[in-house]
């Protein structure tokens, strides 16, 4: 009697998606089937229709729904669809006493606020049936738009879970604009179908199959209202499944064409990505759609083809289309710019929206800052199971927007436990093969289980090395030391690390076979490599070349290295006996196992004026490596030759020199000369050093000839200028989306056109938005022969939108280090927090030792205020007024006494 009871009040059944294939449900009139999802849930909805609570006393309304909805949560269903009263499009206004939109929508916040008291979920229900848009019929277009708004105004104003559409005739394209509209407000909104009859059920089915709705429901019943009896119609409680919704907000696409059909844009054909679908445009031009995720849109009409790229959009996806192909924002709009995961572990985050300023901006109803960027933002602080964020707008005018998005906070437990045991294969050392002298040792390190003992064992030979271990919160550290000269040269050996737990009844025990390789070769085996390539970095070691990072020297084709090691794609090179520097393999070419390490003596040096600089000429007969390098501190610069020894009789010191004053000379190892070229001061304007035939040319240039008091204090400089990055190299991105390869190039302008109006002569590295290579830059700032060189970047770090800030300059020559430090305290006075002036920069085109060369970081584009200022021409001003400064300070530095 109960299950007749149920099924005659309305009754529904929930098809879900399961992998990528719809199912189909046939229902009995007196049964009802509950659809398994495989999701750790399922769904049980229940249909209200409105003559199941109407009443003409209000009260009498807001009773029968709570008791309705509460008969249903009792009776264990989890989901509502509570269903409007006919086609929207019939209730415009109040006609014969019927109730109109407002009304509806004020029950369906009472069933809201019941469904979501009693943890059920809640769809709206809206029945099309009644007046059928047809395709041809010229109102089409207004339906369209119609409907769009009505569906604007239930998702805004009630806290809905989901949209029900009964399609009758409606043709697919209409549902998809619809359920779209909705889901540009709200993503997380479950759109299903509901279906009575075969014409409807083929509609449903369709949507479903082409990924325009996350369900579909076959419903039947009457309008007789819900009697309550409805306990005990399931034993128990299920969740609704967390992979209810299937379109991602990445998928929901609303598209204004009008700027494309200025005169006619009403019922317009378009074609999405040919053979996907066909749209007609709403009465103001505008389209819905729900696609796979891609890169680019591409739309065919007949009179435009548009490929619209993606890449860089942001939820949700509603834009403006405009002739070029480009997309903006329409008025009033709002952005989420930076967001969790949908489903995530994290429990708070940094929401960061944006929109057009000004404008007043809330997020989940609490006001916050809007910067003139259009950012703003605010921390969240989830709760476990879903949170809804909202952002809101009002313009200035009072037009209003907003997106809300449903975030899953599932809170677990990160600690790993030690059993059963385990290894963390990222962080084996070593991860490459190797081949060393039988004097090296390896170095073995890897995480594992806590408090476990751990061994490494060598094969063939089962040697075997007891590891140390360094425990911390849920995992050890376990290291090892394994001395080469246990094995025997010219075999290759594999090693196993492992970990033995003896704290259980059992003994348990973990292996893991390294797949690299391990050979111990003699000294004599390994060869002779000659560079092939234009600027080789010789490093010191195999640490990331990044800020400052491990390059001793960079070399040039031609000069012969001995190896004594292979660590993965790098060549170990002997350069004394204590001194050692790695190279790239692709660096290098060997040389036949005959050809013999040549050496060479040293007999004499000689040092001399020339026009433009002092010239230093040390014999170089053989292409030995080298390496120079700069210490202002002890008023030198040395120079280091690998595999030369002494001859010396003399050192030539000609009359005439002028920063110069003498040099010296060290053997400090048998195969390593050390020449020191000792400075009458640090007011150094640059060195180059460089074989020429053979010797090997050592020229300090002269300063440059400028008078600071004249009327262009400048003249007679020449200044390269680098805007870093450009081309598909964007460098940071800023909150807002400020590229700072932009704000680098119009800096670099602004300031060389100041340097211009001083008299100046200027070199813009980069002059357009274009792709170069950082050698390519250093290359024409060095060929150009400037007399200064400064790149301008924007600097992007840190976590939070407030924390890290600032501005700072940077050296890679210590002989710079005044140069960045006079431009750093001109940059202050803009009210830039301090970051600092950093040395020993490796950025590749400032380091350089040709002429003095810095990079500004403006500030950080991370951090909302930096980002702010950078954003405003005026600012960016300023600051290349600042910089010139900080120059004329340098300049003024240089010349004293």
């Amino acid at each position: 009697m109960k299950r007749n009871i149920i099924t005659k009040v309305l009754i529904a059944l929930t098809v879900l998606t399961a992998g990528c294939r719809a199912s189909q449900l046939e229902q009995s009139p007196d049964k009802e089937t509950v659809v398994e999802t495989g999701s750790k849930g399922e769904v049980r909805s229940f249909i209200i229709l409105p003559s199941s609570w109407s009443n003409s006393d209000e009260l009498a309304v807001k009773t029968n729904i709570d008791r309705i909805i509460s008969g249903i949560a009792e009776a264990n269903y989890n989901t509502v669809i509570f269903t409007l009263e006919g086609n929207p499009l019939m209730l415009t206004e109040i006609r014969s006493g019927q109730p109109g939109i407002q009304y509806y929508f004020e029950q369906l916040k009472t069933a809201i606020e019941a469904a979501h008291h009693h943890n059920l979920h809640i769809y709206a229900g809206i029945d099309l049936t009644g007046p059928e848009p047809n395709e041809a019929d010229v109102r089409f277009p207004q339906i369209k738009t119609y409907l769009k708004s009505f569906m604007r105004q239930l998702v805004s104003c009630c806290n809905i879970d989901g949209i029900s559409l009964k399609p009758s005739r409606y043709p697919v394209e209409f549902l998809e604009d619809l359920f779209a509209e909705a889901m540009l407000m709200k993503p997380y909104l479950v759109s299903s179908l509901l279906y009575t009859g075969r014409e409807e059920h083929e509609t449903a089915l369709k949507c479903f199959r082409e990924g325009i709705a996350d369900l579909i429901i076959p419903s039947m019943g009457n309008n007789e209202k819900a009697s309550g009896i409805l306990q005990d119609r399931f034993q128990n409680t299920v969740k609704i499944p967390d992979n209810l919704k299937k379109i991602t907000p990445e998928q929901v696409v609303g598209l204004d064409l009008s700027e494309i059909f200025p005169d006619n844009k009403a019922g317009i054909e378009i074609m999405i990505n040919p053979g996907n679908k066909t749209k007609l445009t709403d009465s103001e031009g505008c389209i819905g759609f729900i696609m796979p995720e891609t890169d680019s849109i591409q739309i065919i009409t007949s009179s435009a083809k548009l490929v619209l790229k993606t890449r860089n959009w942001l939820t949700p996806y509603k834009y403006s289309v405009q002739p070029d192909g480009g997309v903006i924002r329409k008025s009033p709009w709002v952005e989420f710019r930076r967001m969790p995961k949908n489903f995530t572990d994290v429990p708070e985050f940094e929401l960061l929206c944006k929109t057009e300023y000004p404008a007043h901006v809330r997020i989940n109803n609490d006001s916050v800052k809007l910067y003139k960027t259009g950012i703003f933002f605010k921390r969240i602080h989830l709760m476990e199971g879903p949170n809804r964020i909202r952002a809101d707008i009002i313009t200035p005018d009072s037009l209003s927007a907003f997106y809300e998005r449903e975030f899953v906070y599932r809170k677990t437990d990160k600690m790993r436990a030690p059993l059963p045991l385990w290894i963390d294969e990222r962080s084996v050392e070593p991860s490459v093969d190797l081949e060393l002298l039988p004097e090296d040792a390896v170095h073995l390190r890897f995480h594992g289980s806590s408090s476990q003992e751990a061994f490494a064992e060598i094969k063939p030979g089962k040697i075997i090395i007891k590891c140390s271990r360094e425990d911390h919160e849920d995992y050890s550290i376990y290291m090892a030391d394994l001395p080469l000269r246990k094995l025997v040269p010219g075999k290759s050996y594999t090693i196993t690390i492992g970990l033995i737990s003896k704290g259980t009844r059992t003994e348990k025990k973990l292996s893991l076979e390294l797949q690299n390789k391990l050979k111990v070769r003699l000294s004599e085996s390994f060869p002779l490599v000659k560079i092939i390539n234009e600027n080789t970095r010789l490093a010191y070691n195999q640490g990331e070349i990044r800020l400052g990072g491990p390059v001793r020297a960079e070399l040039g084709p031609g000069t012969i290295l001995k190896t004594d090691g292979i660590i993965g794609d790098s060549y170990r090179i002997r350069l004394s006996s204590v001194e050692n520097g790695m190279i790239l393999k692709s660096d290098v070419e060997i040389l036949p196992s005959e050809t013999v390490h040549k050496t060479y003596f040293i007999t004499s040096l000689s040092c001399a004026p020339s026009e433009s600089s002092d010239v230093l000429t040390i014999p170089y007969p053989e292409p030995v490596p080298y390496e120079i390098h700069p210490e202002p501190d002890q008023n030198r610069i040395t120079i280091t030759l690998f595999g030369v020894q002494t001859s010396s009789t003399w050192i030539t010191h000609r009359t005439g020199r002028r920063i110069i004053d003498k040099v010296t000379w060290e053997q400090t190892t048998p195969e390593t000369y050390k020449i020191n070229v000792n400075l009458r001061n640090t007011k150094v304007w640059g060195y180059d050093i460089r074989p020429e035939g053979r010797n090997l040319v050592l020229r300090v240039k002269y300063p440059p000839k400028y008078d600071l008091k004249n009327e262009k204090p400048l003249e007679g400089l020449k200044i390269a200028i680098e805007a870093g990055h450009g081309g598909l190299s964007t460098g940071a991105v800023g909150l807002s989306g400020l590229l700072e390869k932009d704000i680098n190039l119009d800096l670099s302008y602004r300031l060389g056109d100041l340097c211009r109006s001083m008299g100046a002569e200027i070199v813009q590295v980069r002059d357009s938005d274009k792709d170069m290579t950082l050698i390519e830059k250093r290359d024409i700032a060095i060929l150009s022969g400037s007399d200064l060189l400064i790149s301008i970047h924007a600097n992007a770090g840190g976590r939070g939108y407030l924390q890290v800030a600032g501005t700072s300059t940077y050296y890679h020559n210590p002989f710079w280090a005044p140069f960045a430090e006079s431009v750093y305290d001109r940059l202050l006075e803009l009210g830039l927090d301090e970051f600092g002036v950093v040395g020993s920069f490796n950025y590749t085109v400032t380091r350089v030792s040709q002429m003095p060369a810095i990079l500004v970081e403006q500030a950080f584009l991370s951090h909302a205020a930096d980002e702010e200022k950078l954003a405003n021409p005026q600012f960016r001003q300023r600051m290349a007024q600042k910089i010139v400064q900080g120059i004329i300070d340098y300049l003024g530095h240089m010349t004293q006494q």
